[in-house]
């Protein structure tokens, strides 16, 4: 492939900039491709600029190896950034429904059953008799005194207890 067909398959993912600087004494070049991803794309690897420093000859050489190589590794950078946001926005769906399902047997858990909560809530009073109870219509201390004395097993009224 050419260099300019190897930057064109770069620009597809991300924006690049292309810097180059010579240094006229040593004889060498250095050439920044720095790819500027797209806004989808949050991995900050996918930012890394390429930065070699060579000859003209080996840039000629080499260069477009490279840079094939840089792509191919953008491209694989790309790829595992894509597949870890998967498995993050899976594990945050597994997540919500576990919370979900947690908060509703806690919910469950901390609700008193209704018949028992019903009893509790609809004893009598010590000073009101249940109707069921033989004692009705007495207070406690008469029923405790009617049960001492023989009266209490008569069947007529006591008048003066």
């Amino acid at each position: 492939m050419s260099m300019f067909k190897e930057l064109y398959e770069l620009a597809l993912g991300a924006t690049l900039t292309l810097t180059i600087s010579a240094d006229e004494k040593k004889g060498r070049m250095t050439v920044n491709v720095i790819p500027k991803p797209r806004a989808d794309a949050g991995e900050p690897a996918l930012s890394t600029p390429l930065v070699l420093t060579a000859t003209p000859e080996e840039f000629d050489a080499d260069f477009v190896t490279v840079l094939a190589g840089y792509r191919a590794s953008h491209a694989s950078l790309v790829q595992q950034a894509q597949v870890t946001q998967e498995l993050l926005d899976a594990a945050k769906a597994a997540s919500a429904k576990k919370a979900t399902g947690a908060v509703a047997k806690a919910q469950t858990k901390s609700a008193p059953p209704a018949p028992a909560a019903k009893r509790a809530i609809g004893r009598a009073p010590a000073s009101e008799p249940d109707a069921g109870d033989e004692d009705a219509g007495r207070g406690d201390d008469e029923a405790d005194a009617s049960a001492s004395t023989p009266a209490a097993s008569n069947t007529e009224p006591q008048l003066f207890g």
